[in-house]
């Protein structure tokens, strides 16, 4: 069981980090269309892929890694602060989903404002990945 729930975890973990990256990009490249056709047709697939992809898939994500550590305990074991971080980055992670959300539909959107989205996106990513393979506290 751990394992299959594992598995579950990293491939929603994946999925919701390729989610929000690709939806955060679009974002940025919708910038430049200019023919209001095409920028309602790339936020009507924008908006259905946050809500029918990412939304659900972060659910699973979520409850599949709290019940793994909870089943390990590792939130009781000593030297396992880097779990705590994880969380914290996973709430930075979370608001920076909705900030990109709100961004789909803003069609006045300043472009270094999608920029930040994106790369915070990328940088809060790689610091969690970090955290869980290395473990470092």
């Amino acid at each position: 069981m751990y394992h299959a729930l594992l598995t579950l975890h990293v491939t929603g973990v994946c999925l919701v980090v390729g989610t929000l990256f690709v939806q955060s990009l679009a974002v940025i490249f919708r910038l430049r269309l200019t023919d209001p056709v095409q920028i309602e047709g790339a936020q009507w697939i924008q908006r259905r892929i946050y809500l029918f992809i990412y939304y659900p898939i972060l659910v699973i994500t979520i409850i599949s890694g709290l019940y793994l550590a909870l089943t390990q305990g590792l939130f009781s074991i000593e030297g396992q602060r880097w779990l705590h971080w994880k969380l914290m980055f996973l709430i930075i992670l979370i608001i920076f989903g909705f900030m990109n959300g709100k961004q789909i539909s803003n069609p006045n959107l300043p472009k270094p404002l999608a920029m930040f989205v994106h790369i915070g996106i990328f940088c809060v990513s790689a610091v969690m990945i970090y955290l869980a393979q290395a473990r470092p506290f």
